[in-house]
C-alpha cells in the first residue's frame, strides 16, 4: 500500500497530522472513546477501506508513542504525565507538552532569523 497516506511526502505528513489532530480533539471533548466511536465519527459512506486503515494505523502509532492509552476494554483516553512543579504535582497531557515544545521551537526559529538580519544593509 504505497499510496495509503498520499503520493508525496508533504501530503503523507499532512494527512497523518490532520487525522491525529482530529483524534486529539475528539478525545479532549469526550474524554474516552472506543474504536467504534472513532469509526462512527470519521467513517462516512464516501470513505474507502484506505481511510479505515489510516485510522487504525494512526491509533496504533499514537498508542506506541504513548500519546493515548488503551485500556482492557479497547477504549482510548489521552495519556497524561505527572510532574512536580513548585511544590505541587501537576498533570499534563502528552499532546499539551508536544504543542508547547513545537511552540518553543517556532519561537526559537523566529529569534534565530531575527539574529541573522543585517540591519545596516
Amino acid at each position: 500500500m504505497p499510496h495509503l497516506w498520499g503520493d508525496t511526502e508533504e501530503l503523507r505528513e499532512l494527512t497523518k497530522r490532520v487525522l491525529e489532530e482530529k483524534i486529539e480533539e475528539l478525545l479532549k471533548d469526550k474524554g474516552e472513546v472506543s474504536m467504534n466511536d472513532l469509526f462512527k465519527e470519521f467513517w462516512h459512506s464516501y470513505h474507502q477501506f484506505t481511510q479505515y486503515l489510516q485510522i487504525r494505523l494512526t491509533i496504533e502509532k499514537l498508542v506506541e508513542e504513548a500519546k493515548i492509552i488503551m485500556d482492557e476494554n479497547k477504549k482510548f483516553s489521552i495519556a497524561k504525565i505527572s510532574f512536580l512543579d513548585w511544590e505541587e504535582i501537576k498533570e499534563v497531557s502528552v499532546w499539551d507538552l508536544e504543542h508547547k515544545k513545537s511552540d518553543i521551537e517556532e519561537k526559537k526559529e523566529i529569534i534565530r532569523r531575527y539574529e541573522t538580519i543585517d540591519y545596516l544593509a
